[in-house]
């Protein structure tokens, strides 16, 4: 479980819901209201990522290029291309990624470029000088999201920056996390616990999986990423510890 597949099930049948967990962006709640806040939401974070760049990095900085990785429906890269020259989106869900074409058209956003993602990151043929992902590794097998974390720093500009959210700890017992793991590997005991909470029998696990943080900061350095900063936070109910590392790639 916890394949593209999944995602793109999410991106099909309620696409929100699968960029933030709150009930009220299940496509059955989203109202106007919720909608709106949906998008302030990312608005709020994009000009954290870049306040803390300017403030801690690079005073005058404005991205002359950059690219959301598991972009989702727009949330992020809607406002990331409102402080950049231009701006890609890379997911996994082609659904997803006619949600954010829909999305930029109606907001008139010109200087976006989609892609459907592979975890060669084939399609991404530049540079740029900020990559950004926010609750996307943390759905990703670090066996797989390593790989693809390097990919990326690989692809950020000389002088450019780094800005990706991760969990680093689950602070669950551990006969409660190896159940939720054994749900993401068996589709029965996933929709048996679909059905006591209510959701659709089908509905994906939505996987969260823990990285290295260490192997994380060594990869950074031999891809010649020097000062890095990490910003934490607890999530899904403080069950995880997670960080928000931005970094900054050598000229």
């Amino acid at each position: 479980m916890g394949t593209d597949k999944d995602w793109e099930k999410w991106g099909r049948d309620d696409p929100y819901f699968g960029v933030l967990s709150d009930e009220k962006y299940r496509s059955e709640h989203l109202s106007d209201e919720n909608l709106a806040d949906f998008f302030a939401s990312g608005e709020e974070h994009v000009r954290m990522i870049i306040d803390t760049i300017r403030g801690h990095f690079s005073r005058e900085f404005v991205p002359e290029s950059a690219l959301d990785f598991g972009c989702g429906v727009g949330r992020l890269l809607i406002p990331l291309a409102r402080v950049s020259k231009r701006a890609t989106g890379i997911d996994v869900s082609s659904s997803m990624l006619e949600k954010a074409r829909q999305h930029c058209a109606r907001l008139g956003i010109e200087n976006v470029q989609l892609a459907l993602s592979d975890d060669a990151l084939s399609r991404i043929k530049s540079s740029h000088d900020l990559i950004h992902s926010h609750i996307v590794f943390a759905h990703i097998h670090p066996s797989r999201g390593m790989k693809v974390m390097q990919r990326l720093a690989e692809k950020v500009s000389p002088g450019g920056f780094m800005a990706v959210q991760f969990l680093y700890a689950c602070n669950a017992p551990g006969l409660i996390r190896g159940m939720v793991n054994l749900r993401y590997r068996i589709p029965l005991l996933n929709a048996l616990r679909n059905m006591l909470r209510g959701r659709p029998v089908k509905e994906p696990a939505m996987q969260l999986h823990v990285y290295n943080l260490p192997a994380i900061l060594q990869f950074l350095n031999r891809c010649n990423f020097g000062e890095a900063l990490l910003i934490t936070d607890r999530f899904d109910n403080d069950t995880f510890d997670s960080a928000i590392l931005i970094a900054q790639r050598s000229w």
